[in-house]
């Protein structure tokens, strides 16, 4: 085939529509996926929030890979179409020329999966990586049947099994109604929503159904606290109206459905310029109007983007065409997501206290984490106290990097997808500035909790066996000439 070689990483919508009008264009296309995910990855809670009550059947790896490739439509006809689709394989890493890296050459995703490593190069990357849960923590957040909005559909719609029977839901975003509908047409009891304002936050369509299916809203109010041993056996709520009533609640399962935010996991370890979406309270890659980043050759297509005919403008920037200034897509007429998860998190917080548990990984609460307490291991308090700003000209500052190696916050085995996010709120709560003033933690490869004898080379060369000692001091001698000399 004559085309660019191009992979496309992540089979979301956007993902398999590219891969095909791509294919279509006479191009050698790649379409990565990480899903079906093994129940181990799974575990890590990447991309979505699973929790710890992951269904013992996800442990069928062919039921499971059939149930997945069966559930998505688009990625059946790239398959069709003679997209080479990988599916249940992590794209871990990409590797391009820069200037701590001068000798990659083509660029390279690194990909991984139970048979091992590959590098695939590429002339083009398109990251359709999707988006992943924001849960914040509340008192048992951690028992099994907690788990994310989108985690909680993909389990149902995709992966079609599910723990649970009757669950509360976080949140009366269009999310939430989405799961609330995947349950119920599976036989699960949906005991309510839990909105934080006076207002459901989906549309008057979503908000008419749950009142035919008689499912209670409980307006102004917050989870309190989730109860059970093993498992969940029961919530409480309370209301944030001034009268703190409490509630309880019979269920077996609570789905956080408040916000979901971009996976950029993978473009900002590689090094693209980011900027900060006050919208979304998260951060995004910079792109142009062909939705390249500032890295050569790397898109980024997402619902995040508010350009149209995102397909339509990378596949002319592959084919080097010239593409027109993008349009913003209009306003989805949905409260900001920003404003709404900030709500969340600054209500939990105030009903919940600074004892709850932010760092699972770690078993760091949000009072030792924004006091800058160092891990309890080490046995030892500050000698002084200490404040997460800096100064300067252009005000407070706050580098979440720093945060974390003090306190250990975002250091666990998860890299951070549980808590950086709320981590990131909480400091700008409590110090009074913007999450834009905050340095995000950094990302490195590999993005997902992979075996590093997957990808490891099964032996060293010659100049890494014999010369790594000399490389700052010595021209490698070719293996050739070694063996010449050593005669």
């Amino acid at each position: 085939m004559s085309g660019k070689r191009i992979v496309v990483v992540g089979a979301s919508r956007l993902g398999c529509e590219f891969a095909l009008a791509a294919r279509a264009a006479g191009n050698e296309v790649t379409l990565v996926d990480e899903h079906p995910q093994e129940l181990k990855s799974m575990s890590f809670d990447a991309p979505y929030f699973y929790g710890s009550g992951l269904p013992a059947s996800l442990s069928d790896a062919t039921a499971v890979f059939d149930n997945v490739l069966s559930s998505n439509e688009l990625l059946l006809e790239c398959v069709e179409n003679e997209v080479d689709v990988k599916v249940g394989v992590v794209a871990w890493g990409a590797f391009h020329n820069a200037p701590n890296s001068q000798h990659i050459g083509t660029p390279k995703v690194g990909i991984v999966s139970r048979e091992g490593n590959e590098l695939l190069e590429y002339d083009h990357l398109v990251l359709a990586t999707g988006s992943r849960d924001f849960v914040p923590s509340f008192k048992g957040w951690d028992l099994p049947g907690v788990l994310g909005g989108k985690a909680a559909t993909k389990l149902l719609q995709s992966y079609q099994c599910f723990n649970g029977s009757r669950c509360l839901v976080l949140g009366t975003t269009a999310l939430a109604v989405e799961f609330a509908r995947a349950a119920i047409g599976r036989g699960l009891e949906i005991a309510g929503f839990v909105e934080p304002t006076g207002v459901f936050q989906s549309d008057e369509q979503d908000l008419e159904w749950a009142g035919e299916q008689d499912i209670p809203v409980f307006y102004q109010s917050v989870l309190l606290e989730a109860q059970g041993t093993d498992k969940i056996s029961s919530a409480t709520i309370i209301s944030i109206d001034g009268t703190n009533k409490r509630t309880g609640i019979n269920c077996d399962t609570i789905c956080v459905a408040i916000a979901v935010l971009p996976n950029v996991e993978l473009p900002a370890a590689m090094g693209c310029a980011m900027r900060f979406a006050e919208e979304y309270s998260a951060w995004v890659p910079i792109v142009d109007s062909k939705l390249e980043t500032s890295v050569p050759n790397v898109h980024w297509l997402s619902t995040f983007n508010k350009e149209d005919h995102q397909v339509a403008r990378v596949l002319a920037a592959t084919a080097g065409k010239d593409t027109e200034e993008p349009h913003d897509t209009a306003p989805s007429g949905q409260p900001s997501p920003a404003n709404y998860i900030d709500l969340w998190v600054a209500k939990l917080h105030e009903t919940g206290g600074s004892d709850v548990v932010l760092c699972q990984c770690e078993s760091v609460t949000r009072g030792e984490f924004l006091d800058l307490q160092p891990p309890r291991y080490l046995k030892a308090g500050m000698r002084a106290p200490h404040v997460a700003t800096t100064g300067g000209e252009v005000g407070p500052r706050v580098s979440q990097d720093m945060t974390k190696r003090m306190t250990r916050v975002g250091m666990g085995h998860c890299q951070g997808k549980r808590c950086r996010d709320e981590a990131a709120i909480l400091l700008a709560q409590r110090y009074g500035i913007d999450v834009a003033d905050i340095k995000p933690a950094s990302y490195r490869f590999p993005v997902r909790p992979v075996d590093m004898a997957l990808i490891a080379a099964e032996d060293d060369d010659y100049h890494t066996r014999e010369k790594w000692p000399h490389w700052m001091h010595e021209e490698v001698v070719p293996e050739s000439v070694a063996g010449q000399q050593k005669r």
